[in-house]
């Protein structure tokens, strides 16, 4: 597939759309188990590791989404965008341990998870929804057909 410069406004909405009703209906699910609780230690145990497993995959599926884009247009001064795919190709390449990249240089400082090489990616809901916004408004700020 040929490298995305731009993409429409409708796909980038829909996109965004699917990503929000994917978190809500987290939300709701952990919501409804933990108001049917019994002493809830076996729960949050399981929900714990839910969380991080599910938004894990949704950062794979939100770099999925876009993961033709132009690396020229992208940049490489370590943005959201930057941070997703580095974050995703940790996951998928390297058990989930973010690793190095000598062409998107992260600086923990001023990433927007604060992740450094070798520390373990384990998103909960407020990460993800810290990073997905981010990317979606670098992704309109940078990358959005204004012909169309």
């Amino acid at each position: 597939m040929l490298e995305m410069k731009a993409y429409d406004q409708d796909y980038v909405a829909a996109c965004r759309a699917r990503d929000e009703s994917q978190v809500a209906m987290f939300h709701e699910v952990v919501t409804a188990a933990r108001s049917h609780r019994g002493d809830g230690t076996d729960l949050e145990s399981a929900l714990d590791s839910l969380e991080s497993e599910y938004f894990n995959n949704m950062l794979i599926v939100l770099e999925g989404c876009f993961a033709y884009r132009s690396r020229a247009v992208e940049g490489a001064d370590g943005n959201p965008l930057n941070e997703v795919r580095v974050l995703a190709r940790s996951l998928v390449q390297n058990g989930g341990t973010v690793v190095a990249d000598a062409q998107l240089p992260l600086d923990p400082a001023r990433s927007v998870l604060g992740l450094e090489v070798g520390d373990s990616v384990r998103l909960t809901l407020q990460d993800y929804r810290r990073v997905s916004d981010a990317f979606f408004r670098e992704i309109e700020r940078r990358f959005i057909d204004e012909q169309h």
